[in-house]
């Protein structure tokens, strides 16, 4: 497991969350100090973005099936090298335009990181490696979360934005150079004849894999409770905020990454051990009982940061099982498009929830936190869905 393809590509998605991290904490905030603008702006600012982003996870995912693990995060990768300038600039087509080109990338970063992870690790190690993986962004952002509050406290945002900028080109030429490159599983003959637009756009693979029930069930397992992820990314900032200040915000985020990368790393050792539908099972449940817990305490601070944070490890602990869903759902030649449809999967639900709560908080602060918890609901009755599916061929095989 403890390749040099594998040891760089955690190393390189540690350092995209610790630019990327804070950026994407920090926007809603400075939308509203800085921009002077409402939640609702910063959520639909951002939405054509998180879309785009769920879209070109497609192209990516048979990018990466077709042409290669590396090419494919290398251009992921060139998302993270502007998104810094956000912080640089007050004029809003400019910050739109850097949040369009970053989701388009992102995209291609997840389907080819993910689809590298695969391909970089056995099978019976898959579980840990997936845990090392999430882990080293979520670190990431822990650190860059916690750095760039005390610079934009004491200094300012411009100069954040400017050095994440500088980082992360730096990082970008590392990894042309260093990231080895995987050797590619090609399903047919047909596949290798066919010509760079068809490989690209080949839209049949993916409703071939859109028919599967399992398949089905793994994109609810996505959506669902990243409606609810999509609803705290904007409204948690906002709120510990308007409490307790930028600084308190940034050591917010660092605590409930940090907090999510033991979760993670538990997560996955117990997938090695035991599987991953019972952890999967596990996490929404507890997922769905913090998001209700934010209804009755958001007005406080202690509150905000137990229920986050806790809901932060959940979250994240349920995303450590989604690699080995792909991988059990999906052939070999397959990895890519399964990741990329679950990132498109992933940005739905995200995309619905980050503009649905920037319109439902002008209503009430609790409703976007209940109607999160309901999706959350439709989360764990697949997640216990696909664990009574194990249990019940263990028993036929018994």
């Amino acid at each position: 497991m403890w390749t040099r393809g594998f040891i760089s590509l955690c190393f390189i998605v540690f350092v995209i969350g610790l630019i990327t991290g804070p950026v994407h904490l920090f926007f809603p905030v400075y939308a509203e100090v800085v921009l002077g603008e409402n939640p609702l702006f910063a959520s639909l600012i951002r939405a054509i973005p998180i879309g785009l982003g769920g879209i070109t996870a497609l192209i990516g995912g048979k990018l990466s099936d077709r042409f290669g693990r590396k090419p494919t995060l290398l251009i992921g990768m060139t998302g993270a090298v502007i998104i810094g300038g956000l912080f640089t600039t007050h004029i809003p087509f400019f910050i739109w335009g850097i949040l369009c080109y970053e989701g388009i990338a992102s995209g291609f970063k997840t389907a080819g990181g993910q689809s590298y992870l695969i391909g970089s690790v056995s099978s019976e190690r898959l579980g840990f490696a997936t845990g090392l993986y999430f882990i080293s962004s979520t670190v990431g952002s822990a650190f860059g979360n916690a750095i760039a509050g005390e610079i934009i406290h004491r200094i300012n945002y411009k100069i954040f934005g400017t050095g994440a900028v500088l980082l992360s080109g730096f990082i970008f030429v590392c990894a042309c150079v260093f990231l080895p490159r995987l050797r590619q599983h090609i399903g047919s003959n047909r596949l290798k004849k066919d010509g760079l637009w068809r490989s690209t756009l080949n839209a049949g693979n993916y409703l071939n894999l859109c028919r599967r029930p399992n398949i089905q069930m793994l994109i609810g397992l996505r959506i669902f409770p990243t409606y609810y992820w999509g609803s705290v990314n904007l409204l948690m900032p906002i709120l510990i905020f308007r409490i307790a200040g930028d600084k308190v915000t940034g050591y917010y985020g660092a605590l409930s990454l940090l907090f999510a990368f033991v979760c993670q790393f538990v997560t996955g050792i117990i997938c090695d051990a035991v599987g991953h539908r019972t952890p999967a099972l596990v996490a929404n449940i507890f997922v769905t009982i913090l998001a209700f817990g934010l209804v009755f305490f958001h007005t406080s601070l202690v509150g905000l940061e137990i229920f986050g944070i806790l809901g932060a490890g959940a979250a994240w602990a349920l995303s450590t099982t989604i690699p080995r869903f792909i991988n059990e759902f999906t052939e070999p030649h397959e990895k890519g498009h399964g990741v990329g449809l679950t990132h498109l999967a992933w940005s739905t639900g995200f995309l619905l929830g980050y503009v649905a709560s920037g319109l439902l908080i002008n209503i009430s602060i609790q409703l976007p936190f209940i109607v999160a918890g309901f999706f959350l609901i439709c989360s764990t009755c697949i997640a216990y869905k696909l664990w009574r599916t194990k249990q019940t061929l263990r028993k036929e095989h018994l």
